[in-house]
């Protein structure tokens, strides 16, 4: 049986007395097997918690390397004769050598099926500076929208049969939705997604987290929580994925997120619909908790 991969936190710590840190970057991994790093694009947000966070660079640029080059091994002729043999024990050496300014946290498990599955999942969640872009206007409105539609048009009751932004549990991964229609069970699921944004790279980190959440829900089931209970929702209950299209002459990169994420959506059996079709959610919600026999 194969270990399990294991993922550790990169963090900045610029006053060690006080114990402020920041996550900028995520490793993860097992030994003999695949291996993943990111890191923060940039280190303004570290900056905040005092000193001069861009130091860090030339640190970072060397894990990166390191695991990078372990990944895609160069010709002999240019390989570095120190390069280090990633696995837990380089990452022990590492906590130890840095301990200070530069930390890296004690190794966790993570559910995953490849070290970059394992990045992709965690990154948002553990280290990716939140920004408002991502969250845009539309999408306040679209969930707005929805929960409307889901009261007028569905006849669902806000707090009993509808729950908003439940938290669900799969396996040992942890994720939220916009909306859960539950009965005893869960019945349909669903998120929106506004792709009229500037920030397109933290809304593909974004859609890239909640689509490994919804794998894991298709491979094995989960639970929604309800106050103190725990509602079952099967591998083949029905999501839905509402959306806002991007601009007209939006930048290629937008339009790259959009086509991606419907083809994620379409293999993992998620119904993607328009944001002027939101009653279509809020009607098949009526529909499966009140099934004409």
């Amino acid at each position: 049986m194969e270990e399990p991969y294991l993922y550790w936190l990169v963090r900045y710590v610029p006053d060690v007395a006080r114990g402020e840190q920041v996550n900028v970057a995520v490793i993860v991994g097992r030994d003999g097997g695949d291996w993943a790093i990111r890191v923060v694009p940039n280190l303004r947000r570290a900056s905040r918690l005092g000193g001069d966070a861009s130091g860090l660079r030339p640190w970072l640029e060397s894990i990166e390397r390191s695991v990078h080059d372990y990944e895609h091994p160069p010709l002999a002729l240019f390989a570095r004769a120190d390069a280090p043999t990633i696995g837990r024990a380089w990452l022990e050496l590492l906590s130890h050598r840095f301990n200070n300014v530069l930390q890296v946290s004690a190794p966790a498990p993570v559910e995953a099926a490849s070290a970059k599955d394992g990045v992709d999942f965690l990154y948002p969640a553990l280290v990716a500076s939140p920004t408002a872009a991502a969250r845009s206007q539309t999408r306040t409105r679209m969930v707005q929208n929805l929960a409307e539609l889901y009261v007028r048009t569905g006849s669902l009751e806000l707090g009993s049969s509808l729950l908003r932004r439940p938290k669900a549990r799969l396996g040992r991964q942890r994720g939220r939705f916009d909306f859960a229609v539950v009965d005893g069970r869960v019945d349909q699921l669903s998120q929106a997604f506004a792709f009229d944004v500037r920030d397109s790279e933290t809304l593909e980190q974004e859609l890239q987290s909640w689509n490994f959440i919804v794998s894991r829900l298709r491979t094995d089931g989960g639970v929604v929580l309800s106050g103190t209970s725990e509602l079952p929702a099967s591998e083949d209950v029905s999501v839905s994925a509402a959306y806002q299209e991007p601009r007209p002459g939006a930048d290629a990169r937008t339009v790259d997120v959009f086509e991606a994420a419907l083809e994620a959506w379409q293999s993992l059996g998620v119904h993607a619909v328009p944001s002027t079709q939101l009653d279509r959610i809020a009607i098949e919600a009526r529909e499966l908790l009140n099934p004409v026999s």
